[in-house]
């Protein structure tokens, strides 16, 4: 019974509380009157107060017997302004009965107010509500759906406000919508909107009956099939060019010719473009491909028919004969550098460039691409091997060319000295007595040693030292050769110089070394796993000068000067190399061409002094020498640097400093044996140059001319002007 009693409240409740808004409502008579199928409307009858809209609302409800109510709530107050307002129409309107409610719902928008359907079939009831703003709530809540093949019906119902959902078969649903706001101004006032349902590739649209069905015309006018346009097939017979090379070059130069720019559907289907000729685009989103058959030397090309015009013209223009052909591919032969010297910088070089520019085009728009640069040393030719395009290859070798000249070379005279001064004294006395034991007596013995004796085999007596210097003497006791004592005293002084004067001939820019040193073997031992193995190994020392002349413009010369000097001092001990004094000089300085450098005044100063001897007996005063030994050691070593370096610029200062010291050298080492190094070599002297000459050719000199032939070269002559007539068969 409760949910019989509930039903019967629900029902009764709407009725006890609604009343009829149209009982109060009188009608003028005449103003429509029945004709059959049409109804004629005619406010012509009515007095000069004009129907009202309330009044119009009676006369839809007795004609169309739909069930009418109004938004009753405090704000809208839609009674009053229905009553208020009056139905403005000039002249007769004949309608169609079919058609009056649709010419209601018309008159009712035109004057502000919208009939909203709540409800169907017989619960339906049209509520009239004010549109105000274009945003009320209640006509959006209660419009209806409406399937996309029904929106034709509501193209004549401007006061029905209705959603429907318009599926897309080929357009972009978001691109679409965008449009369509733009199009026909949706959201403007009148709830009217689109909305893009991506995910479903449709289009959900709201508004108004006849708004609507536009809109969905014009969807389906955008969303229709695009013209599909048939890819073009060539095949292209070359005569002069390569397939492979054109080929490449047509794959670039179409991408420029070939736009593919986006319809609104974003698929990659374009439409066919009509235009030709040279330069022509297509946006059909066929893809142009060029392939090159290499039996025949054809090209195999497809592309968009539209397209394939320019791509023809283009073949015809490349597939010329060229008379002096330009190729990519460079050989540089270097004459003064050393490719090994040069490639590594210039590839760097390259590459910073091509960084650069790649920069600067990507900071343009549309900018070309362009070939880069290959650079490659071949070190067996000395040369280059560049892969670039002519105008980098004039680039290129430009810088090449600056950089690849003869440079102007430096010789540099030096002459070191070592001068080195030894001083030492040593003086020292040893006692010993030993005597054999004879039968059962028993003898004592004693001895001093200070290191200037050495025991002998007898075992009773001390032998002097085989390397004691300066003089030695002893007194002989008995038959045994016994020496009691031993007298000891030496002085020694060793001056010596070294003189090492070396000469280099050195490019610019470039590093010279000298070197002179002397090898000692030493023996190592090394043990793996316990087992012990001997090695020789060797120590070194001598002179090592390294120089690096620049030259400046102003032909001033700028020389790294790096000299070391080593020498040993002592004997190998046990597993070690000998001690080795070092001195070394690292500077850099500047110099005008041809002037000297001295450096030095490097002394080192070393005094050793030692003392041996009997505790308390050696130092007595006066008398304690007798009771030990002394010895004292005083080195002092200088070392002087000189170095001339003297700018060469062309290769006649250098052979006449060649000759020279040609010259010097046959004076050391004979003609001869100086010959068997340069065969050309001719030493002449002053009595050379006179010839004799036999005029009346009996065998006998009758007078002599000078032979002007002999200067062309320096004359030389050995002390005492003797001629040194030796070959190398003689000597």
């Amino acid at each position: 019974m409760l949910p019989t009693i509930l039903l019967s409240f629900t029902f009764l409740l709407p009725a006890a509380a609604a009343q009829n808004p149209q009982d109060d409502i009188a009608v003028p008579l005449g103003v429509i009157q029945d004709e059959g199928d049409y109804y004629t409307l005619d406010l012509s009858e009515v007095d000069e107060g004009g129907l009202t809209l309330r009044q119009f609302v009676k006369i839809c409800q007795i004609n169309t017997g739909l069930n009418f109510t109004l938004d009753e709530s405090a704000s809208a107050n839609v009674r009053q302004k229905l009553d208020n307002k009056k139905l403005l129409l000039y002249g007769t309107k004949r309608i169609h009965k079919d058609d009056f409610y649709s010419f209601f719902q018309i008159m009712m928008k035109i004057n502000g107010f919208v009939c909203v359907q709540q409800g169907s079939g017989d619960l339906a009831v049209v509520v009239i509500v004010e549109n105000i703003g274009g945003n009320n709530t209640t006509i959006k809540a209660n419009a209806p759906f409406v399937n996309e093949e029904d929106i034709p019906g509501f193209a004549d119902k401007p006061g029905t406000y209705i959603y429907t959902v318009v599926e897309l078969k080929y357009a972009d649903a978001q691109e679409l919508g965008t449009s369509l706001r733009t199009t026909l101004g949706a959201g403007s006032g009148d709830n009217s909107a689109f909305m893009a349902l991506g995910g479903e590739q449709a289009i959900l649209i709201q508004g108004y009956g006849p708004f609507v069905a536009a809109a969905a015309r014009m969807i389906t006018v955008l969303d229709s099939k695009p013209d599909i346009v048939q890819p073009e097939f060539r095949k292209v017979r070359l005569f002069e060019a390569s397939a492979e090379e054109l080929a490449e070059i047509l794959s670039e130069l179409v991408n420029s010719l070939q736009a593919v720019p986006q319809n609104v559907s974003g698929n990659n289907t374009r439409a066919r473009s009509s235009s030709r000729g040279a330069g022509a685009t297509s946006t059909s989103g066929i893809e142009t491909t060029v392939t090159a058959y290499s039996q025949d030397n054809s090209l195999l090309i497809t592309a968009d028919p539209d397209l394939m015009p320019s791509i023809l013209d283009l073949i015809a223009q490349l597939d010329t004969t060229v008379e002096d052909p330009q190729s990519n591919y460079h050989l540089y032969s270097l004459q003064y550098l050393a490719v090994e010297d040069l490639n590594e910088a210039l590839e760097q070089f390259v590459d910073a460039a091509e960084q650069e520019e790649e920069q600067a085009r990507s900071n343009t728009s549309n900018a070309p691409q362009r070939q880069g640069v290959v650079v490659e040393a071949h070190q067996a030719t000395n040369s280059l091997l560049i892969m670039a395009t002519k105008s980098k290859w004039l680039e290129l070798k430009a810088l090449l060319d600056t950089l690849d000249r003869r440079q102007p070379q430096v010789l540099i005279e030096t002459a070191l000295i070592e001068v080195s001064s030894d001083f030492s004294k040593e003086i020292g006395i040893e006692y010993a007595k030993v005597e054999t034991p004879t039968g059962d007596t028993q003898k004592g013995f004693a001895f001093t040693s200070v290191g200037i004796s050495a025991g002998d085999t007898i075992g009773e007596a001390r032998l002097p030292s085989p390397t004691a210097a300066g003089l030695t003497f002893g007194i002989f006791d008995g038959e045994d050769l016994g020496i009691p004592f031993i007298l000891q005293a030496a002085q020694a002084r060793n001056d010596s110089n070294i003189l090492s004067v070396p000469s280099v001939l050195v490019a610019n820019n470039q590093s010279a070394t000298i070197e002179s040193s002397d090898e000692i073997p030493y023996q190592t031992s090394n043990a793996v796993q316990g087992a012990v193995s001997a090695d020789v190994a060797y120590a070194e020392a001598g002179i090592t000068l390294r120089i690096s002349p620049s030259i400046s413009a102003e032909k001033y010369l700028r020389l790294g000067i790096s000299l070391e000097v080593s020498a040993f001092r002592g004997e190998s001990v046990g597993n070690l190399p000998p001690p080795t004094v070092t001195r070394k000089i690292d500077t850099v300085v500047t110099l005008p061409d041809g002037a000297t450098l001295w450096l030095g005044g490097i002394i080192r100063n070393d005094s050793t002094e030692n003392d041996q001897g009997i505790p308390y007996l050696s130092d007595i005063p006066l008398i304690g020498w007798m009771f030990g030994s002394n010895s004292k050691t005083e080195i002092k070593t200088t070392l002087f640097f000189f170095c001339t370096p003297r700018i060469l610029e062309d290769f006649e200062e250098l052979q006449d400093i060649s000759e020279k010291g040609k010259a010097r050298a046959a004076d050391t080492i004979g003609l001869g044996r100086l010959r068997m190094i340069d065969p050309e070599f001719d030493l002449e002297y002053p009595a050379d140059i006179i010839l004799p000459q036999d005029e009346d050719e009996d065998g006998e000199p009758d007078t002599a001319h000078l032979n002007l032939s002999s200067f062309a070269q320096p004359i030389y002559s050995t002390s005492g002007g003797v001629t040194d007539n030796a070959s190398p068969e003689s000597e």
